[in-house]
This record gives structure tokens, C-alpha cells and sequence, in this order.
């Protein structure tokens, strides 16, 4: 397995990882605390960001 093959397969698993922590967080928090914390943002910014180098690694 060469360089590029391991990234790929890091990216992904960020990209589980990140869509379940979201998951999670989205179901505990309430309307009002997620309005004043931003985490639905962070998580959306982080995903985004994600894709972008997981494309990027792709040659998309």
C-alpha cells in the first residue's frame, strides 16, 4: 500500500468519524445550545475541508 492509497483510506475514515461525532452531538444537543456554541458549523466546516483533500487526493 503506497502513500496516496493510506491517505485516501485516512480521509474516509475522517470523514466517518466526523459524520458521527456530528450524529451524536446533534442528538444530545438542544436547539438553543447548538445556536450559541456553533458545533453544526465546525462540523460542516470540517467536512467541506475533508472533501476537498480527499477530491483533491482523488485528482477530482
Amino acid at each position: 500500500m503506497n502513500w496516496n492509497n493510506l491517505l485516501i483510506v485516512i480521509y474516509v475514515l475522517l470523514l466517518i468519524f466526523n459524520g458521527y461525532s456530528w450524529y451524536k452531538y446533534n442528538k444530545s444537543a438542544t436547539a438553543d445550545q447548538k445556536k450559541k456554541e456553533g458545533w453544526t458549523n465546525y462540523y460542516l466546516i470540517a467536512t467541506i475541508f475533508i472533501l476537498i483533500l480527499l477530491f483533491n487526493k482523488l485528482g477530482w
